[in-house]
């Protein structure tokens, strides 16, 4: 609990002591003093010597641009020479504080022994009408800097039973800024340090510029204000007794012409008054006879950069930091210490007066006076703000999106959380038997002949897979010799003999060679020849050509006029239904959908917006394809492994089959989210999706997307928008700006692992769509505030 210690000191008697008497209260209790001990300050003779001859000194050397009314005159005054009267001035004020008098010795050794228990949580006030000892350095004294001790004065008159600045009806902390009368200095600079120290969220800044004294007045009446802040030329009569303010080129008025507006304003709030300008002690005399809480001013004159740099260093403190007045001061002080070697004594200049029966007032406890209105008024103000910010930023985010405009963002990004995905172990059900270049040249060349193709038949019929895939296309034969022809008749008699054997054909080709076999019967053709076809036939933009999808079938009547090829079934769709009907799952397809339904798993078309995908063809029963998040799908064995019998009957009964290249020379690799994979590997995966599917599920689902309305993506929109509102919402709560920045990351950054951590379930979330709304949500309402608080008032 801060202690409130005052030292009450009188006019100086007869022998030029000063009466003093130290009472020691809690701050909250200042009428109940625990402790009260009377005495004499010995006189101050040496001090007041030394001090009246610096200030003379000081006052010659005019030099630099001073916050006074009158212009001064330029002397010869060394920085040494008033260094060295500034040494005096310390040393008497610590032989004054210290001299081991006994009128004073009972004061003295209360005071430090309060100050040595409660260290900084001690409020030291001067309590005096002797204006002049308000001008001593107190602060010098090596007791107070020893527990740094930033001394305050308040008046003896002081009525102790006001109830200051209990209205508030403001929702802002509210600064009234007058910038005077500016010749010779800057104080535009003071406007700029107090826009750039406050939150424009908490705070607003009224400005007059060159007023007069009846818009000034006015202000004080018609608005309640918390801080008021003056800035230009000032002056102090020298004995105290008044002070005035230059308002402009052509009129200064005092304080005491001001009194009823001061009043009112006082009565409505007023806490705080700041007079960055020369000579300020007359200005506080009065404004403190009106009974404000606190006042801040300077002792003398003081140079302009000196005045800037001082309400630099107090804001920081005080609006940025939130320290108290009084530690504000003392930090503000001590920065300024370096500018004594310019400008002797100029950390000595500011002063606080302090109304003993109010703690002055910090940034955290304005802002708390107002709190109710400032929260009822700032949530609603943001909450609006935030809710319009959001929905426009979603409506413009999905409306960019259905037009097809993110697609080439969005792709990558769904193929790099793909690749991002948990690693799984391959299928066991699947065994594929690559064909590589050098294989290829071992058999008689692009393609392999007729001999090599019915040899790999006959070693993996004899071992009862649950089905055979050959993912070679072989419309026309290729015949050398009497062996291939037997070779061609026999592997064609497989086929009729087998019906788990298949193979396949391309609906996108017109040319021959990938066309099914001419042998085959026509419930062959429909039975046991899969297209191999990846992509919609019309589709021709290159933003899709990396694997993503699956074609389970296709309506013939959509075929182009030239295809040979009119199954329509995928290949890896027949080898994945021939594997189910061995485990007896059924196969059903609903007349209005379309959709097909294996044993309880429906496989639902894919619309022609889903997901990232915005014009995607609705003919075909399409699904996005879920790969095994291992770049080998399966048991890879070569087809020298099966013609050398390498292979054993585990590797293949009881399992699918499938046979294709991996050369080169088939020019039969694709980009997929896990990098240019050949066909093989391909059909091996979307056959794996589909026993997954329905064997596996739910431990591996189908890949799915939020929900939608025709072809309204609302499940997206209301996942977007949700981040949307996240990024409002960083912005309204997170500050300063780096913090806002960081904050922003994380929030993309945990997106990316929600995206990421629903794909590993099977869902597809809008990632780059939520990413922008996040991101322009927060710009557009930081770009809002900050036009909004540039509004002029």
């Amino acid at each position: 609990m801060t202690k409130l210690v005052i030292l009450e000191i009188r006019d100086a008697d007869n022998e030029q002591r000063y009466p003093v008497t130290l009472r020691i209260c809690d701050s909250i209790n200042y009428q109940n003093f625990q402790s009260t001990v009377s005495g004499k300050f010995p006189p101050a003779k040496d001090l007041i010597e030394s001090y009246d001859n610096l200030k003379r000194n000081r006052m010659d050397r005019g030099f630099g641009s001073y916050r006074k009314l009158e212009k001064l005159k330029k002397a010869q005054v060394t920085n040494v020479s008033v260094k060295e009267l500034a040494d005096a001035v310390e040393i008497s004020v610590n032989n004054w504080l210290n001299f081991p008098d006994s009128d004073f010795q009972d004061v003295r050794d209360l005071l430090l022994k309060v100050l040595s228990a409660h260290k900084n949580d001690v409020r030291v006030i001067i309590e005096t009408d002797n204006i002049s000892l308000w001008s001593f350095p107190w602060h010098l004294w090596n007791k107070f800097q020893e527990f740094e001790i930033e001394p305050s004065f308040c008046l003896l008159t002081t009525n102790m039973n006001s109830d200051l600045g209990q209205i508030n009806y403001k929702n802002k902390i509210r600064i009234l800024v007058i910038l005077g009368e500016d010749s010779d200095i800057n104080i535009a600079v003071d406007l700029q340090l107090l826009e750039e120290s406050i939150d424009h969220n908490n705070a607003e800044i009224k400005t007059l510029t060159a007023t007069n004294s009846s818009k000034l007045d006015d202000e004080l009446w018609k608005q309640n204000w918390d801080i008021l802040f003056f800035a230009g030329h000032s002056y102090s009569e020298n004995d105290y007794s008044q002070g005035k303010l230059a308002l402009s080129e052509t009129e200064s008025i005092a304080i005491k012409d001001l009194k009823y507006g001061l009043e009112n304003a006082i009565k409505h709030g007023l806490k705080l008054a700041i007079f960055n300008s020369c000579d300020g002690m007359g200005l506080v005399k009065e404004l403190a006879s009106l009974e404000i809480p606190a006042i801040i001013a300077m002792r003398e004159r003081v140079p302009d950069e000196v005045a800037q740099k001082f309400l630099e260093h107090f804001l920081n403190a005080f609006a940025r930091e939130k320290k108290s007045l009084r530690d504000s001061v003392m930090q503000a002080r001590k920065k300024l210490h370096v500018m004594d070697i310019q400008y002797p004594c100029a950390s000595w200049l500011p002063m606080i007066y302090e109304h003993r029966a109010v703690e002055p007032p910090t940034w955290d406890e304005l802002l708390k006076g107002n709190e109710e209105e400032r929260q009822r008024v700032s949530i609603w103000r943001n909450l609006r703000a935030l809710l319009v910010a959001s929905v426009l930023v979603t409506g413009a985010v999905m409306g960019v999106r259905w037009l097809g405009l993110l697609e080439s963002l969005e792709l990558p990004a769904y193929d790099y959380l793909m690749w991002q995905r948990q690693p799984e172990p391959i299928d066991s059900r699947i065994t594929v038997v690559e064909i590589s270049q050098e294989e290829v040249d071992k058999y008689g060349g692009y393609p392999i002949k007729e001999s090599a193709l019915a040899e790999i038949v006959n070693k993996v019929e004899k071992y009862k897979p649950a089905a055979l895939g050959l993912n070679i296309s072989r419309n026309q034969p290729r015949i050398k010799d009497n062996r291939d022809i037997t070779a061609r008749k026999n592997w064609i008699k497989s086929f009729q003999e087998n019906q788990n054997f298949y193979t396949v054909c391309s609906y996108q080709s017109s040319a021959g060679d990938y066309a099914p076999p001419p042998e085959f019967s026509p419930k062959q053709l429909t039975e046991q020849v899969g297209f191999v076809d990846f992509f919609d036939n019309n589709i021709q933009d290159n933003k899709y050509q990396t694997v993503r999808r699956q074609l389970l079938s296709y309506d013939p009547n959509y075929l182009p006029k030239s295809s040979k090829c009119s199954t329509p079934y995928s290949f890896s769709f027949l080898l994945a239904f021939s594997f189910l009907s061995s485990q007896n799952r059924p196969l059903q397809v609903n007349e209005n959908t379309k959709n097909w339904q294996l044993d309880r798993v429906i496989f639902n078309r894919l619309a022609s917006h889903t997901g990232g995908y915005q014009s995607l063809d609705g003919n075909s029963s399409q699904i996005l394809l879920n790969y095994r998040a291992n770049r080998r799908p399966a048991k890879i064995v070569s087809l020298t492994d099966i013609v050398e019998g390498k292979v054993g009957e585990s590797a293949i009964k009881g399992r699918v089959v499938i046979v294709g290249y991996t050369a080169g020379v088939a020019r039969d690799d694709f980009n997929t989210p896990y990098g240019q994979m050949p066909a093989v590997w391909i059909h091996a995966h979307m056959t794996s999706q589909i026993l997954s599917a329905v064997m596996d599920n739910p431990k591996r689902p189908l890949l799915w997307d939020l929900p939608k309305w025709g072809h309204l993506q609302w499940g997206d929109a209301v996942f977007v928008w949700l981040w949307a509102l996240t990024g409002g919402v960083l912005v309204i709560y997170v500050r300063p700006r780096l913090y806002l920045t960081i904050v922003t990351c994380a929030a993309s950054l945990l997106l990316y692992y929600i995206c990421l951590a629903i794909l590993n379930q099977g869902g597809w979330m809008p990632l780059v769509p939520s990413a922008l709304a996040l991101v322009a949500t927060g710009s557009g309402l930081v770009i809002y505030k900050i036009s909004k608080n540039r509004q002029p008032e």
